[in-house]
């Protein structure tokens, strides 16, 4: 790849994910048109281009978030995609990191969705996805597992895991996870506001992981 087909790939990719990033952060028909724009710069990305696995994350995340904003079929579809996205990433590039983080993130929405029992397989194909993860970084997925762990009633294990996830450098900032409802079932806890004063001690140095928006 020549200097400036290289330059150009970025510039495509870098656009894709700046308009999945603002159409996050948008609502309704806004954040559908926005979204529509980030896949069509994702389509436009080159299979041959060396960063194509990279792009199938980040197009197969953005299909996640706009799930997210959305109900019953609709969401579902949408995840759909996305699955498809996350597994094509890791037949591209067996091991993608991004490939098995958010494709747990999209099982579990999956399930979500479709009001599944806590012990539903989706459940457990995530948990699966995620402790991938884990073998190619560790603390990567730990707060998804913390959550999931939550969502399945087990304590013990959701607070090894947000211990893991916080001592990696890889947790989320202290009111997204006091905001988190997949964590509803362990805030009246007595760890649990034990835990959330400990973020506030503790600050380990944070482990390097793209945003894949940046």
């Amino acid at each position: 790849m020549s200097i400036q087909n290289y330059i150009i790939s970025g510039f495509i990719l870098k656009n894709a994910r700046k308009l999945a990033a603002t159409a996050h952060l948008a609502e309704g028909e806004q954040a559908d048109q926005l979204f529509q724009e980030a896949y069509d710069a994702f389509a436009s990305y080159s299979t041959s281009r060396a960063l194509y696995p990279d792009c199938l994350h980040s197009w197969g995340l953005a299909l996640v978030n706009h799930a997210k904003k959305k109900t019953g079929d609709n969401a579902l579809n949408l995840l759909d995609q996305a699955m498809l996205k996350f597994n094509l990433c890791d037949a591209v590039k067996p091991g993608h990191l991004g490939a098995f983080l958010d494709g747990g993130v999209a099982l579990m929405e999956v399930a979500k969705v479709k009001c599944l029992a806590a012990d539903n397989d989706w459940y457990s194909k995530a948990k699966a996805s995620f402790l991938s993860a884990e073998e190619i970084q560790q603390g990567s997925a730990s707060y998804n597992l913390a959550c999931l762990h939550a969502i399945q009633n087990k304590a013990d294990s959701c607070l090894e895991a947000l211990e893991k996830a916080r001592d990696c450098g890889l947790i989320p900032d202290k009111q997204d996870i006091l905001n988190d409802a997949d964590l509803d079932n362990v805030k009246k806890l007595p760890w649990f506001d034990e835990f959330i004063a400990s973020l506030d001690i503790e600050e380990p140095p944070k482990e390097i992981y793209r945003d894949p928006y940046k």
